[in-house]
């Protein structure tokens, strides 16, 4: 059973066992609501012998008064053994899994996050682990416990009348039947529903991150009329997916009570052929009202399985993405050597058949057109995402040997889109280096040229930013980025044109601080604007997804090729 619940649920190996141990306790809970069903018929027995016999009394009145609480002892035992084994290991179980989900994520390439949106993927890690958790707490356990306690109690009931237990128990079958016949057309609809509420989402993401842009060409009418016209559709759809749940429920759980005037007609019949005594078919009556609880709880289990099978599908599709795999190898020397490096997008190509290397100490540039591959190829040298063909080397070694997160420790990035976090100043800096010491930090924003303006604020380095440093301009939020990478002091430095959208004061500020970062380091700057890589060692100039030229800025000037007819546009720009 262990490998069963393992494989169909997603489970760990000791969540697994766990669950095993729930659907035990699940069965035995259920078993055990039938002991008070069998004191009243020890004593309907004894109470009709003596009636119909006039025999003497078989128990006394303290065994009853006895018999009465340990049935409930029983019960509570029952009930705290299946709750404790059901859920407090299933809400472990869960936040070991979201734990498990979030580091899996953190080792999943690029490629893979490129597939999936923004509201996709929080939905999965909040909404779709949310079902499962209702599934696994509520259904898996009693499920499968209710199916085990429903077929030893149509034992128990057959050990004292085959003919009655076959009645009662035959619409029970037939309905799980008609369940499973009707699960593709549910599946189906739950899916139309979760396509229109990811669309929603994304709306929802989509008005919040554009509200300026609405607002500045009063759009807001037109665009909630759309949001609603959206909300209207998924509305529709909800409740398509949800009214087949009574129209599926309602006439099999009545079929369900067939069962019970089946097993009372046959009951009499067999009382009357004297196969039954009159204590027996009450005995019996009693226990086929007890049994159609668990039936009944089946019945909405496999609903909500049903319901949890595309939360499900979709994590087990992210616990499957191919992560990107390595080791920890020391690195001694920090040139980065592309070799014929190719790689695309499904099926278009976006850097064809580069080759050329980035020497330890030197500055490298990547110009070209928009669109010409030049933030791909960063991405491919940092390992955002593994080449198609070729080989990307760091010291010699290619970095598909390396661990990715061993190979990050050696590289700082200062991109133009700036990412920061609601939190201080401080904090902010310091997840360049999480152990860093206060005076580190402090002279990291020195270099980077921000104390004189962080000495303005009132609370100084623990003033809050807001989120993504809502409250600081571009400048400051760009040399908050440098400092992080000062304070990470890497061997490699990638910059993506970080004074592209700030003022002229701004700029010789952080320029002045990139002077004091990239200092004996190996560098990579994508530029857009060529005269601020006038004194790069080597310039990469891309078309295409191609280098069609390679050399200093004097050189290809000179040339006048791609390079000095960018360069003469923007001169004249």
């Amino acid at each position: 059973m262990n490998k069963f619940l393992q494989n169909k649920y997603s489970l760990s190996p000791e969540g697994a066992r766990k669950m095993s141990r729930g659907v035990i306790y699940s069965a035995l809970l259920n078993i055990s609501f039938m002991l008070p069903m069998l004191v009243v018929f020890t004593f309907l027995d004894e109470s009709l012998n003596i009636y119909k016999f006039h025999t003497q009394v078989g128990y006394t009145s303290s065994y009853y008064i006895l018999l009465v609480p340990l049935t409930v002892i029983c019960i509570y035992f029952a009930n705290k053994l299946q709750y404790d084994s059901v859920y407090t290991t299933t809400y472990t179980e869960i936040a070991q899994k979201r734990i498990s989900l979030s580091e899996h994520m953190r080792k999943l390439p690029l490629s893979f996050f490129n597939k999936r949106d923004l509201s996709d993927l929080t939905a999965t890690i909040m909404s779709d682990m949310e079902s499962m958790e209702h599934a696994y707490s509520h259904a898996v356990p009693q499920f499968y416990g209710n199916i085990i306690s429903v077929c030893l109690i149509g034992l128990m009931i057959a050990s004292l009348n085959v003919k009655m237990a076959l009645a009662l128990i035959w619409p029970f079958p037939l309905g799980l039947g008609l369940i499973f016949l009707a699960r593709n057309k549910k599946i189906e609809l739950e899916k139309i529903h979760h396509k229109e509420k990811l669309k929603v989402s994304d709306s929802i993401q989509e008005i919040l991150e554009n509200i300026l842009a609405i607002k500045g060409y009063q759009r807001q009418e037109k665009t909630l009329d759309e949001f609603k016209d959206q909300l209207d559709e998924e509305e529709q759809k909800h409740l398509r997916a949800e009214i087949s749940i009574p129209f599926m429920l309602g006439p099999i759980s009545s079929l369900l009570r067939l069962g019970v005037l089946s097993s009372i007609f046959v009951g009499i019949n067999q009382y009357q052929s004297g196969n039954l005594s009159l204590a027996q078919y009450l005995g019996l009556l009693i226990a086929c009202l007890v049994i159609y609880a668990p039936m009944d709880a089946c019945l909405a289990f496999i609903i909500e399985f049903m319901m949890v099978e595309i939360p499900n599908e979709r994590m087990r599709e992210i616990f499957e993405a191919k992560l990107m795999t390595g080791q920890d190898i020391d690195i001694k020397s920090f040139d980065i050597e592309l070799k014929n490096v190719s790689f695309g997008y499904d099926d278009r190509t976006v850097i064809n058949d580069i080759s050329f290397m980035a020497k330890q100490g030197q500055t490298t540039a990547l110009v070209g057109p928009s669109g010409c591959g030049k933030s791909t190829l960063a991405k491919l040298m940092l390992r955002f995402w593994d080449v198609n063909s070729g080989q990307i080397s760091l010291g010699g070694i290619d970095i598909k040997d390396i661990d990715p997160e061993s190979l990050l420790k050696h590289y700082s990035m200062v991109f133009q889109d700036v990412v920061l976090f609601n939190n201080t100043i401080m904090e902010n800096i310091r997840i360049g280096k999480k152990n860093a010491t206060d005076k580190e930090v402090v002279e990291a924003a020195k270099i980077a040229q921000l104390d004189d303006f962080i000495q303005t604020l009132p609370d100084g380095y623990n003033t809050k930013i807001g989120e993504n440093g809502s409250l600081l301009s571009g400048g400051e939020r760009q040399r908050i980025s440098i400092a992080r990478a000062i304070l990470k002091d890497a061997p490699i430095i990638f910059l993506d044109e970080s004074t592209a959208s700030v003022d002229a004061d701004n700029e010789t500020k952080i320029q002045k601080a990139l002077s004091k970062l990239i200092k004996d380091k190996t560098v990579i700057i994508i530029a857009h604007r060529l005269r601020t890589i006038e004194n790069a060692d080597k310039i990469i100039v891309l078309d295409k997804g191609q280098v069609v030229e390679e050399g200093s800025s004097s050189e290809l000037i000179e040339n006048k090729g791609l390079f000095y007819k960018l360069w003469k546009t923007q001169k004249q720009g």
